[in-house]
């Protein structure tokens, strides 16, 4: 497989894994690197440029510096990437990290200064996410959860012995 398909198959793969975790997201348009034509997009996370590489041996320096440069002044740059058999990894600049824990991210609505998100082509507002809810619940964690088998509280146990 030459390296545009494997590329065009890890922005696929990212898309997906956006959807799993209930963001609906498109493959960009793939011609001059700019804020308009990111690897995926998501108009619930507009306010995200990403980068996506599916790549064995990543130069994650590199990485960033082409999402900096493609994600302008509007956009925060985000490197989504993983090698065949691992799980995904994002990486983002330690401000923009610290800027997600504080709340400041994603940045506020520029018209009336509140925390919302635009929902595209619908014009349907809804609540930003927060911290947890942008970076959502571990794909692993919820299966490992739906695995475990349900147990009964102490006091629970109790109540059926009355």
């Amino acid at each position: 497989m030459n390296s545009r398909e494997k590329g065009k198959r890890g922005e696929r793969q990212w898309r997906d894994e956006l959807r799993a975790n209930g963001y609906a997201a498109r493959r960009g348009q793939q011609f001059s690197g700019s804020p308009e034509s990111p690897d995926v997009i998501c108009d619930e996370l507009d306010w995200i440029h990403f980068e996506v590489k599916a790549v064995e041996r990543l130069n994650i320096e590199d990485a960033m510096d082409q999402a900096r440069r493609d994600a302008g002044q509007e956009k925060t740059p985000v490197v989504s990437h993983k090698r065949n058999h691992r799980p995904w990894l994002v990486t983002v600049e330690a401000e923009t990290f610290f800027r997600l824990l504080r709340g400041e991210l994603p940045p506020a609505n520029k018209t009336d200064g509140t925390n919302e998100t635009s929902g595209g082509a619908h014009g349907v507002t809804r609540p930003a996410k927060t911290f947890s809810g942008v970076l959502g619940e571990s794909p692993n964690t919820a299966r490992e959860a739906r695995a475990l088998p349900s147990t009964k509280t102490t006091e629970q146990t109790e109540q059926t012995k009355s």
